[in-house]
């Protein structure tokens, strides 16, 4: 790999971790309560937190289905909020099984948050939209975590790194050309850092 001064690195291994961006709603109630009830991503570390609480995940992914599941070891109630008619086209068969065997956990389907209140600074309600008629009506709700995708923070690679439509790096195979096997028989992309 060389380096923008000149430099040459040579590896076996190159791992890029630039992270992601949370999709985010587009509801002003409920972006003034970031960090405040509602939250994007972080559903493992903040589980135990929810010990006892009505819980709402938005997401109908794998992301969102793992997020339930997990929250519900600690929370009273979970309930899925997914836009869709259906889980089938967005999550895998294995997690919409463990998600109908789990008691504590509902799924409310054609449904999205679309408002909020909190008296106390921090959530205390969910305003819900059926997507196909609009009806709204309001929830009592102690926390929303939003899981409906990411983007890769990857644009400051240009043309440096295979990726996908989404901007995704490509890796093994899904590389151009199929390669897969050991490292020395893949192609090296030139990262022109």
């Amino acid at each position: 790999m060389r380096l923008s001064d000149g430099d040459v690195l040579t590896a076996r291994t190159v791992i890029v971790a630039t992270g992601v961006t949370y999709r985010r709603l587009v509801v002003p109630a409920l972006e003034d309560l970031q960090g405040r009830g509602v939250v994007y991503g972080a559903a493992a570390s903040e589980a135990p937190a929810m010990r006892g609480r009505n819980v709402f995940v938005a997401g109908g992914g794998n992301s969102a289905g793992q997020a339930a599941l997990y929250l519900a070891k600690w929370a009273r109630q979970v309930t899925v909020l997914v836009r869709a008619p259906s889980l089938a086209a967005s999550m895998s068969d294995y997690l919409i099984r463990q998600i109908g065997a789990t008691p504590n956990v509902d799924v409310h389907y054609r449904v999205q948050a679309d408002g909020a209140g909190a008296g106390t600074g921090h959530l205390e309600s969910l305003v819900l939209q059926h997507t196909a008629s609009g009806a709204r009506r309001s929830v009592p709700a102690d926390a929303l975590f939003v899981l409906i995708g990411t983007q890769p923070r990857t644009e400051w690679l240009g043309e440096a790194l295979a990726r996908d439509q989404w901007g995704f790096i490509l890796t093994d195979p899904d590389l151009p050309g199929g390669h897969s096997g050991p490292p020395a028989a893949r192609p090296l992309l030139p990262l022109g850092l």
